[in-house]
């Protein structure tokens, strides 16, 4: 079968950490054919690590284009960056892996799904590939544990002891972003991405935050109350400057009128559910295979125009979901989610 050919825009820690590593696993449907940065050490480096000649390092991404042969490219910049180089790419006509979210703003989202029609473009939301998400989906669908009625989902982290780390939080353009929403903006997407694969069309949204006088997220917490279109609410809490002290952690946790799902964090290896009966199991997963499994998925979209699972369709509708909290801490008042008619969020709330 074709071997698609990779140019790669980013060589940073997403590059090194997630993108490469699921790369690696998959030689024989993908080629790594040119490395970009701005910085041109990063550059070399990177392409070094894979194998290419300095002359396939490069800090201009035109360049690249227009140099290397290539099928596709793997956008992996900072979230202001993003829309800018991922327009100039789809003028040239390669298809995309775009990391999330994929614009700064919703319209800067909008214009890029009406100039994207004509190529493949796979939202990288490892969260709608990882192997948990997808056995609590497989445990939903089936009414393992009925119908869902609730789900609590608990996200606590230490940003700031984060950013002293070899961590993503040490990256300047997340400790200061020039975009709405900071860190929150770039972890609840995933969240959004999460709740909107196992429960369908966000509705409305009610939510308030804890102001905060850090650069990098405007509220040091924030909670919401999450209503579907299927009638399943949710309570959905983002605490950026603390630890969990208490095991096990809240974690994810979906009720329904016969059961119970929990998944304590997505590194634990196991999705638990439980019944009214006392079926009791412990479902095992790999952690971390979202980017092997995105990498599949845009493999056989583009050889066998097979449909694309993560598309920027359902990543406008994840960044929608956040800018909708942000909205709803703002006024202070219940927000519907984008085109949904007010009387419905009145009925929802009253």
């Amino acid at each position: 079968m074709k071997n698609i050919k990779i140019g790669v825009i980013g060589a940073g820690m997403a590059w090194e950490k997630l993108h490469y590593p699921a790369f690696e696993r998959l030689k024989d449907k993908y080629t790594i054919a040119a490395v970009c940065d701005r910085q041109m050490e990063k550059a070399r480096a990177a392409a070094s690590a894979v194998g290419l000649g300095q002359d396939k390092a490069f800090d201009s991404y035109m360049k690249m284009i227009n140099t290397v042969e290539m099928d596709a490219v793997d956008i992996l910049v900072p979230i202001e960056q993003t829309h800018e180089v991922a327009k100039d790419v789809i003028d040239l006509g390669k298809h995309i892996i775009l990391e999330k979210p994929f614009a700064a703003t919703i319209n800067g989202a909008k214009e890029l799904l009406k100039l994207g029609k004509k190529i493949k473009i796979l939202l990288a939301e490892n969260f709608r590939y990882e192997e948990s998400h997808k056995i609590i989906k497989d445990l939903i669908d089936k009414k393992a544990i009925g119908n869902v009625v609730y789900f609590i989902d608990n996200h606590v982290k230490e940003f700031q002891e984060e950013m002293l780390g070899p961590s993503f939080a040490s990256t300047e353009w997340r400790q200061h972003p020039d975009f709405k929403g900071g860190v929150f903006l770039d972890d609840a997407v995933h969240h959004m991405a999460r709740h909107r694969f196992f429960f369908g069309n966000l509705e409305d949204v009610y939510a308030r935050g804890r102001h905060t006088d850090a650069d990098f997220c405007p509220y040091s917490c924030i909670t919401a109350l999450l209503s579907f279109d299927n009638q399943i609410a949710g309570h959905y809490t983002y605490y950026c400057i603390a630890k969990e002290t208490q095991t096990p952690m809240v974690g994810l946790r979906i009720f329904g009128t016969d059961g119970e799902i929990f998944l304590e964090s997505k590194e634990c290896g196991f999705v638990n559910y439980t019944t009214k009966e006392g079926e009791c199991q412990a479902i095992p997963y790999k952690p971390g295979e979202g980017y092997y499994n995105e990498l599949i998925n845009f493999y056989e979209a583009v050889v066998t125009d097979t449909p694309i699972l993560s598309t920027p369709e359902k990543g406008l509708g994840d960044m929608q979901a956040v800018f909708d909290i942000l909205k709803s801490i703002e006024t202070g008042s219940a927000i519907a989610s984008a085109g949904q008619p007010i009387k419905k969020l009145k009925a929802a709330f009253k």
